[in-house]
């Protein structure tokens, strides 16, 4: 017989507040942007069991052509305050619907703000159609680039 041990979780745990339990999120495995970087789908999307560790201030993390069904999750693993992170879209691209809650613009990227930023926030997209992705979820504060 199998057994199973459970770990109660609290209010403040760090683990409970960023969805994280031994080392992954959601039970990804992290690929690790310390600089500017090209996702690929075969690389670093969620259908691989990947999800994007960006660590270090300034980076750019840019999204390739559209791929329809491919989704990317990008976490900002900087110390609050530490990292500021962009995630820019392919030039004939855009996220369908932009930070704001507008229709978006091609080539407008979106930009996790350093002296907000905190541990753990991210954005999850989601290629919808030909002409863009799809932001699903997002923590953090982040704003459209101006």
């Amino acid at each position: 017989m199998n057994e199973l041990t459970l770990k109660t979780l609290t209010a403040g745990d760090a683990h409970l507040e960023k969805g994280v339990y031994g080392g992954n999120v959601s039970g990804l495995d992290p690929h690790t942007c310390t600089a500017s970087c090209t996702l690929t789908s075969a690389t670093h999307s969620t259908v691989r069991g990947k999800y994007v560790s960006v660590q270090g201030d300034g980076v750019t993390v840019t999204l390739p052509a559209v791929l329809i069904g491919v989704s990317f999750l990008i976490v900002n693993d900087n110390a609050d305050g530490a990292g500021l992170m962009t995630i820019a879209v392919n030039a004939s691209d855009k996220f369908l619907v932009d930070i704001a809650g507008a229709a978006g613009a091609n080539n407008t990227d979106a930009i996790n703000t350093k002296a907000t930023q905190k541990k753990g926030d991210f954005i999850k997209v989601t290629g919808m159609t030909a002409d863009g992705w799809l932001i699903e979820e997002l923590r953090g504060t982040w704003v459209d680039q101006s």
